[in-house]
Formats: structure tokens, sequence, C-alpha cells
């Protein structure tokens, strides 16, 4: 960051944002420990830890960012699962295509499997465009289109509707409830 054609490379000044001095003191205790200090509501704070990676991968700190990932594995063990909109969206503005963190997002949807409505819900409430074609794609390669053979060998009713239809009791049926036949 302070080489190159960043700006910081220029004035040799990283400015934080009003959000990042408590992520900056978690960076310099891990610098100092090599350990992720949390306390048990940060520790499942997957907005804190999102920002983690992202100051990580900001400050091109691989090993820090590794730790941030660990705590979402922890965190994410649990419900709520899910990173919020909010979450999302800063990953999403503050991140690569192919980034580690999208996919690890993308791929807790994806494992979840889709939800009725979900995609409609994603466009309805102006979930990132990258996001909903990430996860779209994710489900399209989990549960893939089955072919034509595959679908033909798992009809429901397989040769004939039969095993569907309404039986009536009558007299003429056996105790099973199936229709009786004589031999003529």
């Amino acid at each position: 960051m302070l080489n190159g054609n960043w700006e910081e490379a220029k004035s040799n000044i990283i400015n934080l944002r009003a959000d990042e001095p408590q992520i900056f003191e978690i960076f310099q205790n891990w610098l100092y420990g090599v350990n992720l200090e949390l306390d048990s509501d940060q520790i499942k704070d997957i907005s804190l830890l999102l920002n983690l990676w992202i100051f990580g991968d900001k400050i091109q700190v691989p090993e820090f960012q590794n730790a941030a990932i660990e705590g979402l594995r922890y965190a994410t063990t649990e419900p709520p699962r899910h990173f919020r909109l909010k979450d999302i969206e800063t990953a999403f503005e503050n991140t690569g295509e192919g980034s580690p963190i999208r996919k690890l997002i993308v791929d807790l949807y994806v494992w979840e499997g889709p939800v009725r409505g979900q995609m409609k819900r994603f466009l309805e409430e102006g979930y990132p465009r990258a996001f909903i074609a990430q996860v779209f794609e994710g489900y399209v390669d989990a549960f893939p289109r089955p072919t034509w053979q595959t679908v033909k060998n798992k009809r429901p009713y397989g040769a004939n509707a039969v095993p569907y239809y309404i039986r009536f009791p009558s007299t003429l049926d056996g105790p099973d409830g199936a229709m009786e036949t004589t031999e003529t």
C-alpha cells in the first residue's frame, strides 16, 4: 500500500475510516501475538470479521486475512450463518472479482440450498448484482439440470399412474384394498 500508484504511497499516510480504529487495534494485537484476540461478542460478529479480512486485504497481510477467515468459520457455524445485506455490499464494494471472501459468502448461501423466492428477494432488496449472479451460478453448479435420461428414469409414476389412483373400498376388494381378480 505504501508503494506503487496508491495515494498512500505518495503521502506515506494511511487514513483509516471512522470505523477502522477498532480494526487497527485488533490488527496491532494480532501483529504482536499472531492470534486474533476477540471477546465472546466479537468472535461471533460477522461484520467485524469481514472488515478485518478486508483490512488485511487492503494492507496486504494474508496471514491476518487467514486469521479472519478462521474467525468467520467459527462465527458461521451457528445461526445466523449468513452475511447480511450490508456485509455483502461491503464485501462486494471492497474486494475484487474472484476474491476468496466473495467465494465464501456465495458458498455459504449455495450450501444452504435454494430457498423458494430467494432470488426474487435478492433483487427486490437490492443485493449486489455480482452476488446474485454468483449465487445463481453456484446453484447451477451444485444442482445441475438433469439430463433427459435421468428425468425419464426418475419420473414419479414410472411406467404408469396406477400407484396414484384413488381406490374406493368395495366388496370386490381384498383385505389390502386392492381389487381382487378371478381367473376365468
